[in-house]
């Protein structure tokens, strides 16, 4: 079975509404934890690069970095928040643990744990890929 395929099977299966509660429980840590690395980071590339003239980031490549690769970085955690956010609901947790248990490594704990395995790589490779862009020169 294809990668496509199998996506195709769990989405047939996800049929409760209490799922799409979980779009804004991850969208919002999400942007929340790129926008701040992203302030914080052109905060280090004026103070790295006196003189510059911006009120965000810098109109460089640096800049375009600054902005993207938090976004990568912060994807994982942020959707292990958004579960453990969506498992704080108890009407919710059970409905979405009835619905993942005749699926072996569907239910949240196998998900949090590989998306924490996910994370434990991308988010470094993400940050580090923000931290050369907040600075390089110009």
């Amino acid at each position: 079975m294809s990668y496509i395929d199998e996506v195709r099977a769990r989405a047939k299966r996800r049929k409760s509404p209490w799922n799409l509660l979980l779009i804004p429980c991850v969208i919002a840590p999400w942007l929340f934890t790129s926008w701040a690395t992203s302030i914080g980071l052109g905060r280090l590339y004026r103070w790295t690069h006196p003189g510059q003239d911006f009120i965000i980031l810098p109109q460089t490549i640096g800049g375009i970095l600054m902005a993207v690769a938090p976004l990568f970085a912060w994807m994982g955690p942020s959707m292990v928040i958004g579960n453990l956010l969506v498992a704080t609901i108890p009407a919710a947790r059970r409905v979405l643990d009835a619905e993942a248990a005749p699926f072996p490594g569907t239910d949240r704990r196998s998900a949090n744990r590989d998306l924490l395995r996910v994370s434990k790589f991308m988010t470094p490779a993400g940050l580090l890929v923000a931290l050369i862009g907040a600075v390089m020169k110009s």
